[in-house]
């Protein structure tokens, strides 16, 4: 089973730093990605619609994968089939900026998520009426907390290169990440209203709707967290 992903599309991140690199090149450049299920992870294609399109399978694991992806970065750059039209590099600079300012809001998503959890955790410890009580409440407490860190860890693993998260994550970092968030939004929006109407600039105009309040939803959650503890919510 396979998918096939357009350069201004958001497409699925590879495990490996530096096929995430190669694949990043190669979107930018306007290739297509064919995602596949299964041991090769999937397929680079310069032009589907090409007659002798460059092609690069890409694998999941392997030995020697820094350098298979290193030799499938000089193919894209050498390609000669395809040269990005003005419209199509709006697309993926926009395309672009959408994925960062997904990323923040992940992060800043999931440290929300585990300051929910501190929170239910010393709800927890404080509503024990009885020794026996207590305890069964300190395992819900500790289990809450393990909740909570493991979190705070996603948030780290899908922050963006350049963007800071202390430990634990602070109410003003976050917010940092919400509005820089915002600001790429805002650029997308910019670069999105010098396209023609029509697919995929109205599919790209729909995702920065989207972002858009996932920026609005979490700029609430923040603020609501602020209000109910009085100090920091992570």
């Amino acid at each position: 089973m396979s998918r096939w992903y357009q350069p201004h599309e958001q497409w699925p991140g590879h495990p490996k730093a530096w096929w995430r690199e190669t694949i990043a090149l190669a979107r930018s450049a306007g290739w297509h990605l064919q995602r596949i299920e299964g041991h090769s992870w999937g397929r680079i294609v310069c032009d589907p619609r090409a007659d002798k399109p460059c092609k690069v399978l890409i694998f999941s694991t392997g030995v020697n994968g820094e350098s298979a992806a290193l030799t499938a970065r000089k193919k894209v750059e050498r390609c000669d089939h395809l040269t990005a039209s003005d419209a199509d590099q709006l697309l993926f600079r926009a395309a672009g900026l959408l994925d960062r300012a997904e990323a923040l809001l992940e992060a800043a998503s999931r440290c929300l998520e585990a300051a929910d959890k501190r929170t239910e955790a010393e709800e927890l410890l404080l509503g024990a009426a009885t020794a026996a009580d207590e305890a069964e409440k300190l395992t819900e407490a500790l289990a809450r907390e393990a909740d909570g860190d493991r979190l705070v860890v996603e948030a780290f693993a899908v922050l963006p290169q350049g963007a800071e998260l202390g430990c634990p994550p602070t109410p003003a970092e976050l917010d940092v990440l919400i509005v820089d968030a915002s600001a790429q939004v805002d650029e997308a929006e910019q670069l999105a209203d010098g396209l023609p109407a029509g697919d995929p600039a109205d599919g790209l105009r729909g995702r920065i709707q989207q972002v858009r309040a996932q920026v609005a939803g979490l700029d609430v959650r923040l603020r609501r967290g602020r209000d109910a503890n009085g100090s920091h919510p992570a």
